[in-house]
């Protein structure tokens, strides 16, 4: 009898240690799923963005506006050439930063842009976990930066393919709207994500006509633009980074290299555009000559 109640104690007593062992091993996994959580939400990325635009709901890191002058008609290596330069600024231009396509034609500029998109990042930019797709959808990554691509090259393809024809062109009216419509840059992160410069790249022959100043009749003489009131109705502090993208033509025998000069010597000396700013103001000539 005494035998029978010592194996009963001793049951008692093995099956109370592996009921510890049991609770100890669910507290491990209880504790192991917490911290796993705890890991990916702490590694996720915060940044909201909008499904239409791409962008950060804060506002995009910087804005690249790409301003299309649409008062003479282009020629086709010279929209070949456009298509790629602009693939690859949409190739290189950094994760939430905005591209915005703008045209101009003879009433100046149009304030809405054809499409404008936030770069939203390609999956190889990410970080192993979202590459992993422990923090992020990788396929949602891979959709999101085909969109960007996609519709922003549509919109610069439909662009260029319309017939251009203008009375008047003008272009310095239109940069200047252009400045004061662009949103300011915004930081998304001290350390990640900090906010750039606008940039505004200007498409075009560089001829501006208007009846304030015409380039048609002043031809690339800087003292007739002093003398106009074009200093004084066009002027402006640019805080933006200008890049000209020159469509070279062969008119009213306008020196392409002259012209050129001229809006150098504009930007530079009369809007106070400074040459030693980084990039100082660029103006590259497109293939083709019309």
């Amino acid at each position: 009898m005494a035998k029978s109640r010592r194996s009963r104690r001793r049951r008692k007593t093995s099956s109370s240690v592996g009921d510890v062992i049991k609770v100890f091993a669910i507290l491990i996994v209880i504790v192991s799923i917490i911290a796993g959580g705890f890991f990916v939400w702490w590694n996720q990325e915060n940044i909201e963005t909008n499904k239409s635009d791409l962008c950060p709901t804060d506002g995009a890191r910087a804005t690249v506006a790409i301003l299309l002058d649409t008062t003479d008609d282009i020629a086709p290596v010279t929209k070949t050439d456009i298509q790629n330069r602009t693939a690859k600024l949409l190739n290189e231009l950094p994760r939430f930063f905005r591209v915005s396509l703008y045209t101009l034609n003879e009433d100046g500029l149009n304030p809405t842009p054809i499409a404008t998109l936030c770069n939203p990042g390609r999956l190889d930019e990410m970080g192993k976990l979202e590459r992993d797709g422990y923090t992020a959808n990788p396929q949602m990554i891979k959709d999101k930066y085909s969109k960007f691509q996609q519709n922003m090259s549509k919109a610069i393809d439909q662009t260029l393919g319309q017939k251009f024809d203008a009375q008047q062109s003008p272009l310095l009216g239109s940069l200047q709207n252009l400045s004061l419509l662009l949103p300011k840059p915004v930081e998304l992160d001290a350390e990640k994500y900090l906010a750039g410069t606008n940039k505004i790249i200007l498409i075009s022959d560089l001829l501006e006509f208007t009846p304030v100043y015409s380039m048609y009749v002043q031809n690339t003489n800087l003292k007739l633009f002093q003398n106009s009131k074009a200093g004084e109705k066009f002027g402006k502090q640019y805080d933006e980074d200008i890049e000209i993208w020159q469509v070279q033509r062969n008119r009213l025998g306008i020196s392409n290299k002259k012209l050129k000069k001229l809006w150098l010597d504009i930007f530079h000396k009369e809007f106070g555009y400074s040459i030693y700013r980084d990039p100082p103001l660029t103006i590259t000539p497109l293939v083709g000559l019309e």
